[in-house]
């Protein structure tokens, strides 16, 4: 089953295909957080492909229009500045939920 859901303005979109999930951005929406020696670094990406089942927490940030996730792997990313990110956050744990 593949379930595809995209973004406004920013761009963002999100194929699932099978048990992964295709994140793509042009505008930089998407970043990965690098943590070390007391600071931290948002690097932007442009494309990512994850194995949902090592997704293991989604987040929607209280003041920010930000949804947080990380993998088993302890690696986070972010997708900043959404327009929705209510409904970013609702697509994204229903593409985890969907077995």
């Amino acid at each position: 089953m593949e379930l595809c859901f995209e973004f406004s303005p920013g761009n963002i979109t999100m194929n699932r295909r099978g048990e992964f999930l295709e994140i793509s951005d042009e505008d930089g929406q998407v970043k990965r957080v690098v943590r070390g020696g007391g600071d931290t670094a948002l690097v932007p990406v442009k494309k990512l492909f994850i194995k949902l089942s090592d997704v293991c927490s989604v987040a929607l940030k209280a003041e920010e229009s930000d949804v947080m996730f990380t993998l088993e792997n302890g690696v986070e990313y972010v997708l900043n500045g959404l327009e929705d990110a209510e409904a970013t956050y609702s697509q994204f744990v229903e593409f985890i939920a969907a077995d």
